[in-house]
């Protein structure tokens, strides 16, 4: 081939520059460049798969609010009693909650006034009762202790527990002596429902926790003796 049909063929060849490194930059700055935009997708992921309903420990929902089945003003040996029968709305969210390894406080305190109108009331008595529920995991018993009482109530059955103690509750409030006749009077109960201790799940959750196990709260009753 002629000298000058050689010196035109490699005018024609394109010209490819080496690429061009910066200082400094070796094989494992390339790979973590090539990686860095992969790093927020993947983390996305991992936390939607984190935050699905199985992903996570499930935990029993708690009931809602008090239901009174009882709340009567009586009298007995010439005192003043209040009657009550304490429940919530949701007895089987109790239960599963108590199965999941929580303890809790069930406090009530009842408030005998004489109302006067424009004036302040004035309180006659004031009576309080605790008991703590629990569940026992060896005996698979529901346990329910009362305040001044020294042997506990238990049972396999949460529903039958409950009737025989917290649908059950009787409380004098005060001699009928006291009370003026034809005045008005008013009963008031507040309740409250805790937990006496950290539940075992809560370590576990990613949502907000309270002591709460229902919101508290207050019924009243007016009489006139």
């Amino acid at each position: 081939m002629p000298p000058h049909s050689q010196l035109r063929r490699s005018c024609l060849q394109p010209h490819r520059s080496a690429p061009v490194r910066p200082f400094g930059a070796g094989p494992r700055q390339a790979f973590g460049t090539l990686a860095a935009p992969l790093v927020l997708p993947i983390l996305l992921v991992l936390l939607a798969l984190f935050l699905l309903p199985g992903a996570t420990p499930a935990q029993a929902a708690p009931p809602r609010q008090f239901v009174l089945d009882t709340f009567a003003i009586e009298t007995r040996d010439g005192t003043l009693v209040l009657r009550l029968g304490v429940g919530v709305d949701d007895p089987d969210g109790l239960r599963d909650l108590l199965k999941d390894g929580a303890e809790m406080e069930l406090r009530g305190t009842a408030t005998l006034t004489r109302r006067r109108g424009v004036l302040p009331d004035v309180t006659l008595a004031e009576k309080a009762f605790a008991c703590v529920l629990r569940h026992d995991t060896l005996t698979r018993e529901f346990e329910l202790r009362l305040e001044g009482r020294e042997a506990p109530w238990r049972d396999k059955n949460l529903a039958r527990l409950l009737e025989g103690t917290w649908k059950r509750l009787v409380l004098p409030l005060a001699p009928i002596a006291g009370l003026e006749k034809g005045e008005p009077h008013r009963v008031s109960l507040a309740l409250s429902l805790r937990h006496t201790d950290v539940p075992p799940w809560l370590s576990r959750t990613l949502f907000f926790w309270s002591w709460e196990v229902v919101p508290d709260a207050t019924f009243t009753q007016d009489f006139t003796y």
